[in-house]
């Protein structure tokens, strides 16, 4: 609650007629039955004004128009074709009179039905059936259940300061987290708890990151997401306390730049990326304000995108439009990269104080606008 992070046109039947001849006209060309599938939802709290969109999601998390539907008496449906492997989608209901998303949720298409039901008002309860994988969701979602008690509530929103506050949401969160990674041991091979430990591997120990990859098959192994496991479990992580290694990388104009020339600084290491809002914010409002106030001083600024090579032009053009003037650079290896893997960085922005002496003095995940709890540690260190 108190940090950032980085959880249609009314003409679309004719676009899903479409899709779904186009499919059928190719198919019927090598004589071959096609199988459709229908996802069938039933959402409480819905109005005719609202209508639901469609969109599948690929191995980089980017979204794909499908279709879009007008509800009717709550329900709304869909007819998807089969697929050769599982497949990731997203439904986002909207309000077409304010012109705006009120509820969104994700879930896995197997060839089989989906049916979908809950309350818009309570959006972690609803429930999805159709295949392994949504129930192993839902087994996840039930996690995330578990610590949304009014009595949770009551603690967080009762504490007399902020510094108090976020310890409370700090202890629950690793309480969410330990919960997470036992479900992923207990549930090992899928391709949602091989997401989830990569995305925690930031809290789990080398030795435990290969026990839980001896547990994937062959296939989730030899994938994207468990060669980023292999890569990760080998990598020496870095901690508060620890010493960093200097790397190199390329800035916005191909220059190789290697970090160890501002070996003696105070460094704020963060990273960041293109489509990350709460990085744009944080480059816009607090940086912007802590680079002009320590320019001059033994003190940089690096920012580390984690963007792709396909996403260059994105990492560049975002670049100028936060107006960054500090030092901003890049290997462009997505989510593969090893720098932010040696970093254990798992979510968007995070960023590193690092003292004259190259070591971690503080981590900062997130974006909390109501904070200037960097700027105070960077004074410090400056003392």
């Amino acid at each position: 609650p108190y940090n950032e992070l980085c959880l249609i046109s009314k003409k679309t039947p004719m676009k899903k007629i479409l899709f779904l001849l186009i499919i059928i006209i190719t198919n019927s060309c090598k004589n071959e039955k096609i199988e459709i599938y229908t996802i069938n939802g039933n959402i409480t709290g819905m109005h005719s004004n609202f209508s639901v969109k469609l969109d599948s999601i690929d191995s980089d998390n980017k979204k794909f128009k499908i279709d879009s539907v007008r509800v009717i008496n709550n329900t709304f449906n869909f007819n998807i074709p089969k697929s050769k492997k599982a497949t990731h989608y997203e439904i986002k209901i909207i309000n077409d009179s304010l012109k705006q998303p009120v509820s969104f949720f994700r879930f896995w298409f197997e060839n089989e039905n989906i049916s979908i039901k809950g309350g818009l008002s309570e959006e972690m309860n609803i429930k999805i059936k159709g295949g392994k994988l949504n129930e192993i969701q839902n087994g996840f979602n039930a996690v995330f259940i578990k610590y949304d008690t009014p009595e949770i509530r009551n603690e967080i929103m009762s504490s007399n300061s902020d510094e108090k506050r976020k310890n409370i949401i700090k202890k629950y969160m690793n309480l969410i987290n330990n919960d997470r990674i036992n479900f992923c041991f207990n549930n090992p091979d899928n391709i949602i708890s091989l997401n989830t430990i990569n995305d925690l591997s930031y809290y789990i120990s080398s030795d435990s990151l290969k026990l839980y990859y001896n547990k994937l098959d062959k296939q989730l192994q030899s994938s994207s997401d468990g060669k980023q496991l292999e890569r990760v479990m080998d990598i020496q992580k870095l901690k508060k306390g620890d010493t960093i290694q200097y790397f190199t990388a390329k800035d916005v104009n191909g220059k190789i730049v290697n970090l160890k020339k501002f070996f003696g600084n105070v460094i704020l290491l963060d990273f960041w990326a293109s489509w990350c809002a709460p990085c744009h914010k944080q480059n816009k409002e607090e940086f912007q304000i802590i680079f002009d106030k320590f320019k001059g001083k033994n003190f940089k600024i690096i920012s580390y995108s984690i963007d792709k090579k396909s996403d260059e032009k994105a990492w560049i053009q975002s670049s100028k439009n936060d107006n960054i003037r500090w030092l901003n650079i890049s290997n462009l290896e997505g989510s593969d990269d090893l720098i932010s893997n040696q970093f254990q960085v798992s979510s968007y922005p995070t960023s590193f104080l690092i003292n004259t002496k190259g070591m971690i003095e503080k981590v900062f995940i997130g974006y909390n606008p109501n904070s200037n709890e960097i700027e105070k540690e960077i004074e410090k260190l400056l003392k």
